[in-house]
């Protein structure tokens, strides 16, 4: 049985005007996925009966601050931008390969910078997909 390690994940980002570079120093990542149902019980049923509807997703990106990177600048920036079309490409590794991915469009909703004495510096930033989300896992 084949297992991946934490370690083994990474994160590549490109947003409008970028290209796709990984983000450095990443520690973490989440990515939650939720479908929709829809209630198609028919009068007089006796049990519910449902179908899937829409598919969202949501999640974090934690990473060390590191002011080497552009990609670090170009997320925290795009939460700072009113019009967002959405167009903010993710790719989210589960091993080195590269084989082992998720990859989807999203909107940066939030970042958290977090700066303690004796400590790294740290971001965490939340996203929301937009649109189809690919899985290649």
């Amino acid at each position: 049985m084949a297992v991946f390690r934490g370690e083994e994940g990474s994160v590549k980002f490109k947003n409008g005007t970028g290209t796709t570079e990984a983000i450095v120093a990443t520690t973490g990542w989440t990515l939650d996925t939720t479908k929709d149902t829809l209630d198609v019980t028919s009068h007089g049923s006796t049990f519910r009966a449902n179908v899937g509807g829409l598919i969202s997703g949501s999640g974090t990106i934690d990473f060390i601050y590191t002011a080497a990177s552009n990609e670090t600048e170009n997320l925290i920036d795009d939460v700072l931008t009113a019009e967002d079309p959405g167009d903010a490409q993710f790719e989210l590794f589960m091993d080195t390969s590269g084989g082992k991915k998720v990859s989807f469009n999203g909107v940066i909703t939030g970042t958290s910078l977090s700066s303690t004495v004796g400590d790294l510096e740290t971001i965490s930033v939340s996203f929301i997909t937009n649109g189809t989300i690919t899985n290649a896992v």
